[in-house]
Formats: C-alpha cells, sequence, structure tokens
C-alpha cells in the first residue's frame, strides 16, 4: 500500500506558508495575455487602416490632378477659334457667301 506522506505547512513569524494556487495565476496570465494580444492586433489594424488612407489620399489627389487637367482640355476644345479652325481645316467648310444667306421672317 502506498499512503502519501503529509507533511505538516512550516509557519514562519506566525505565518504559515501554503501551496500556491496555480489555476488563479494561469487564469491571470492568460487574461493579460489575451489582452496585450488584443492590443496589439488593434494597433495592427490601425495602422493598416492608416496605410490605406494614406493611399487613398494620394489616389484622390492625383485623380483631383487628372481631374483638373481634363477640365482645361475641354475648355481648349470647346473654344470658337478651335471649333472654326477644325472646321475650315479638316471638314473642308467656309463661311457662307452672301447670297447663299436667307433671311425669314
Amino acid at each position: 500500500m502506498s499512503q502519501s506522506i503529509l507533511r505538516p505547512i512550516p509557519k514562519i513569524n506566525g505565518f504559515s506558508l501554503s501551496r500556491p494556487r496555480i489555476f488563479p495565476m494561469l487564469l491571470f496570465i492568460g487574461l493579460m495575455l489575451a489582452v496585450a494580444l488584443f492590443y496589439v492586433w488593434s494597433r495592427l489594424q490601425v495602422t493598416n487602416l492608416e496605410y490605406s488612407i494614406s493611399s487613398f489620399e494620394g489616389r484622390l489627389r492625383h485623380l483631383q490632378q487628372e481631374s483638373r487637367s481634363l477640365q482645361v482640355e475641354v475648355a481648349s476644345l470647346r473654344s470658337p477659334q478651335r471649333i472654326e479652325q477644325v472646321a475650315q481645316q479638316k471638314l473642308g467648310l467656309h463661311l457662307p457667301k452672301p447670297e447663299q444667306v436667307i433671311t425669314i421672317n
């Protein structure tokens, strides 16, 4: 028969030493680990979002610049002098002669 040997817990200056309770300690360490991992994960998410926002802001600036240049191009293409020049040179149109103009009352 095997019997476990029980030893009395020693007392020092009137305080008795007891075995440390492992489960509460492991629970506390696990909780702290979970909090630390959540903090690190949230900081990584914030950093990734900052990179995404920065990328989108750069794209927005590029598209705004492209929009401004296209507006300038539209304004130059709509100018009456350019339209007249294209009509005469590329389309072969010319101004009507006075006898070709008919006034309608």
